[in-house]
């Protein structure tokens, strides 16, 4: 029996469900490429450039992603209301949606260019990422680099959620396939014939997903989804407050986000050094495969959420989030042999290059178990946009965590281990509320903030 067959199986045969199973199994060997690439890339870039070198990268594209609030939740906000103009085959609305969002984008995009151009020639680039003054102009330009990349991948990524719009999230994966692909074929040719310094890192590792963005863009705006293509003759600012009203709680919750996450390098290199930003990303690579498992299972019933919700389909709704639950067992037994072996896949993976404590391993790993049991009814609330109470219980984690890195650093002097545990103990709103907050919505008796 093929592995398609077996989705379908489990998770049922209606059009919705096979539309998803079929994304799913896509997406599973989309996943398991990335991942061999992405475990394949560590040595290649550590050997191309010095472990120091590449831990200085980590932070700066870490850092760069704060730029990302400049997306104000738009895409987010877009994908929700995009996916309910498809359901309700509404071709006009839907393509003024998506011109909306994109000249909107464009425009927050163009004033943040603008004003970092303005203010990035006067930063002493060394003393932020806690290096040695000789590197400041190397460090400046990077970060000139990385972000000038990042900032045009923000507007150009709107083209992976039109596809996911479309319940095609596995297409909208295999483009981070294709960028994937492109860096470590550039980096093993590069490293053939030379040795590699932070500046051209930058420009490899930043610039591949934009080529790949504009490529796709182009094909698919000119062809299958040209009835969706932005346009700014379909600009309608009426719909900004549709789209912000969910998209702007989506932006506070990608703050949290990146105070809980990209906030973590550059932690890391102020409080120990480059070499430990290696450290800690590396083990959180390795258990990071436990979360792309799940998000594998669990992305693609988004949008499909969306459309079931729309049309009150909540026996559908509660077979799938059951379904789920299971995957995500099955997803940590994976996760729990990962660590059983993480000693070994390290030795293999890296050799002798950095050492990585069982500690860390064994706390970024029970970070992620709760982050993605949370994350089995979260899709499900982001899905249908009942977001206000995830958004508040959010801020409160984002202010909690800080205080517990000071704490678990500078007075219990638990060293980097503090960063996954900070995250774990901060983390109430996976492991308890989302669950409330499901089945207060499945069950019809959500009220106020539980059905915001």
């Amino acid at each position: 029996m093929s592995v398609k067959n077996i989705v379908k199986r489990f998770l049922g045969s209606d059009l919705r469900t096979k539309k998803v199973s079929k994304n799913i199994v896509v997406m599973g060997i989309l996943q398991v490429i990335n991942i061999l690439i992405s475990f394949m890339l560590v040595p290649i870039v550590m050997d191309f450039v010095s472990p120091e070198q590449y831990g200085i990268w980590l932070t700066i594209s870490s850092m760069v992603a704060w730029l990302s609030i400049l997306d104000v939740g738009l895409g987010a906000g877009m994908k929700n209301r995009l996916t309910e103009a498809l359901a309700k085959k509404d071709m006009r609305l839907a393509k003024e949606y998506v011109s909306t969002t994109y000249i909107s984008l464009t425009c927050l995009v163009g004033g943040g260019v603008l004003l970092f151009l303005c203010v990035f020639p006067f930063v002493n680039w060394a003393s932020v990422y806690n290096q040695d003054e000789n590197l400041n102009a190397v460090l400046k330009y990077s970060t000139l680099i990385v972000v000038s990349f990042f900032l045009i991948r923000l507007v150009l990524s709107l083209v992976g959620t039109v596809l996911i719009s479309h319940l095609k999230p596995a297409a909208s994966q295999g483009l981070n396939t294709l960028s994937n692909f492109l860096i470590i074929s550039t980096i093993w040719i590069l490293s053939r014939f030379m040795h590699g310094n932070l500046l051209l890192l930058s420009v490899i590792l930043s610039s591949s997903i934009v080529v790949i963005y504009i490529i796709s863009s182009y094909i698919l705006y000119n062809g299958k989804y040209s009835n969706v293509a932005p346009s700014f003759k379909y600009f309608n600012r009426k719909h900004l407050k549709s789209i912000l009203g969910l998209g702007v709680n989506f932006f506070i919750i990608n703050i949290s986000m990146i105070i809980l996450f990209q906030a973590s390098n550059f932690i890391i290199i102020h409080a120990f050094d480059s070499k430990e930003v290696v450290v800690y990303n590396l083990a959180y690579k390795l258990f990071g495969i436990i979360s792309i498992l799940f998000s594998l299972i669990s992305q693609p019933f988004w949008t499909a959420y969306t459309e079931a919700w729309a049309l009150r389909d909540m026996d559908w709704i509660k077979n799938t989030i059951a379904k789920v639950f299971k995957l995500w067992l099955g997803v940590i037994i994976i996760g729990l042999f990962i660590l059983l072996c993480s000693p070994i896949i390290y030795k293999i993976w890296i050799g002798d290059r950095v050492e990585i404590p069982f500690t860390v391993s064994f706390a970024i790993f029970a970070y992620f178990i709760s982050h993605t049991y949370g994350g089995v009814y979260n899709i499900f609330i982001n899905g249908v946009g009942k977001i206000r109470l995830q958004v508040l219980c959010l801020v409160v984690v984002a202010s909690l965590y800080i205080p517990l890195v000071y704490l678990f650093i500078n007075v219990l002097n638990l060293g980097i281990i503090s960063i996954p545990l900070a995250q774990l103990c901060s983390n109430f709103y996976s492991m308890f509320i989302a669950k409330m907050q499901y089945k207060k919505l499945i069950s019809g008796v959500a009220k106020g903030i539980w059905n915001k």
